[in-house]
């Protein structure tokens, strides 16, 4: 039975070209083998239940729509935000001078630009809304043990309601937001400016300053702040921005009367920003697989040809090896899972993530855990992803370049073949950032994976796929 898992029969390798030096044995008189093990492969989507992924003020945060990414649907990426004033109590006259009879020339949201995923030629149809002073929108929570803040709201799921009170509505090309701009008392670059009604201005100006800018508390029992929303039907794309960048303000700018000398007005600005300690974040992305090719294989018992792996808040396969739990005792010098890309059209414009993540369900605990012996962390808190092998290399595939990751997995299967530890369900996706059980020591860690939520997918061969098929390479001796 052990051999109708194999698709490729077992061969003599003679050649150190083939295998590389570093692998084989050092020994004389040693024959040295390698062999192919069939995987099985079902895809599946993270849910509420399955992903709680949130992210820090300082991480990178996206907003804009994707209408038609052929394999993986739509995504929608909401975007809400606190800006203050520097400091309470806060007044708009100039430090220097006495500036009365003040009335607004324009108030400008900007947003700090930092890169598009998608097409960057389609128009993104944005509408800004003030949140709703019912939602319960605040600054991150601070760990006072750790002395950090700590992400309030998940990337998948918020109750944070806008308001009817839309501020503005602009149409914008993303290949644009890197122009270099010149305005008044600045010259800017990486922006995405968007101008919002003079009503809000004059607001804003005319507030008391005993009283509404008094105390960042009073200031936003007043204006709970700004929620950012994508057309849910035009753009190809999500754009990144950075909230922590003094890029990102709102600009309000104002003429006074200087001294109160009649004829003297002058122009000024004042810039509200974002504080970490006091303002409110956060990032909604929506998948909508309805429709498309990856809804096709999703949930169910029926081994799968195509993997669909999209980064937070995505999809994921589970991977079964079985033959694994019935090889003989061997001396495995490598042992590697080979997954690789099947091209389409759409990659061009909708690339893979940086990296991708493999790690194994332990279902005496009932919850994943990094992959036993092969899967490290350093002292540092950094991981091995090159050595572990989430960095995908380039090969050809007939006329096109594909990426093809090798995950090494040779002691893990060096220890289920010596052993008889357990053979695990495997789970390769493409978090942002993993929660489990550290094998290294079994205590439960958190370490990043991928810089970014929500920029890339990828689909792959899956265990029976006719010619890209995802397998388990062994590289052995026998004993």
């Amino acid at each position: 039975m052990l051999f109708s898992f194999f698709f490729f029969a077992c061969k003599k390798i003679n050649e150190g070209t083939e295998l590389g030096d570093d692998l084989l044995p050092v020994v004389d008189n040693v024959t040295t083998f390698d062999t192919f093990l069939t995987v099985q492969t079902f895809n599946d989507a993270f849910t509420d239940l399955t992903d709680s992924t949130r992210i820090s003020y300082s991480a990178e945060h996206f907003l804009g729509h994707i209408e038609n990414d052929q394999l993986f649907g739509k995504t929608n990426a909401s975007l809400f935000l606190q800006l203050k004033p520097g400091g309470f109590p806060f007044s708009f006259n100039s430090p220097t001078d006495s500036i009365t009879s003040m009335a607004i020339d324009s108030v400008v949201l900007v947003l700090s630009y930092a890169d598009t995923y998608g097409d960057t030629n389609a128009f993104q149809n944005l509408q800004v809304f003030e949140i709703d002073q019912s939602s319960d929108f605040k600054a991150d929570s601070i760990d006072a043990s750790f002395s950090q803040l700590i992400a309030r709201y998940q990337v998948r799921n918020n109750n944070i309601t806008p308001s009817t009170n839309l501020l503005s509505s602009a149409s914008i090309q993303p290949r644009t937001l890197d122009d270099s701009l010149y305005l008044f008392r600045e010259q800017a670059k990486n922006q995405l400016r968007l101008k919002l009604s003079p009503i809000f201005g004059q607001r804003l100006l005319t507030y008391d300053t005993a009283t509404v800018y008094k105390t960042d508390s009073a200031f936003t029992a007043n204006f709970k702040g700004f929620a950012i929303i994508p057309d849910a039907v035009a753009g190809n794309a999500i754009m990144g921005f950075s909230l922590a960048d003094t890029n990102t303000k709102l600009a309000i700018y104002y003429k006074g009367n200087k001294n109160n000398i009649p004829g003297q007005d002058t122009s000024l600005v004042r810039y509200f920003r974002f504080n970490p300690v006091t303002c409110g974040h956060a990032d909604l992305v929506k998948r909508i697989y309805a429709g498309y090719p990856i809804t096709n294989s999703l949930s169910d018992a029926i081994q799968d040809s195509l993997v669909y792996i999209q980064n937070t808040p995505g999809s994921f396969a589970t991977i079964k090896i079985p033959a694994l739990s019935n090889l003989g005792n061997r001396v495995v010098h490598r042992a590697e899972l080979i997954v690789e890309q099947v091209h389409d059209p759409s990659d061009d414009v909708f690339g893979p993530p940086d990296y991708l993540y493999l790690d194994a369900y332990d279902s005496a605990k009932a919850n994943f855990r990094t992959i036993p012996f092969d899967f490290g962390i350093d002292f540092s808190g950094g991981i091995n992803a090159g050595s572990f092998g989430m960095v995908g290399k380039p090969a050809i595939f007939g006329p096109n370049t594909i990426t093809v990751w090798r995950f090494n997995l040779t002691r893990y299967v060096q220890h289920i073949v010596t052993n008889h530890n357990t053979n695990y369900s495997l789970r390769l996706s493409s978090p942002n950032y993993i929660k489990e059980i550290y094998s290294g020591n079994e205590t439960t860690q958190q370490f990043s994976v991928n810089p970014t939520i929500a920029k890339g997918r990828l689909r792959v061969g899956g265990g029976n796929h006719s010619t890209q098929r995802m397998r388990l390479r062994i590289i052995y001796s026998k004993i």
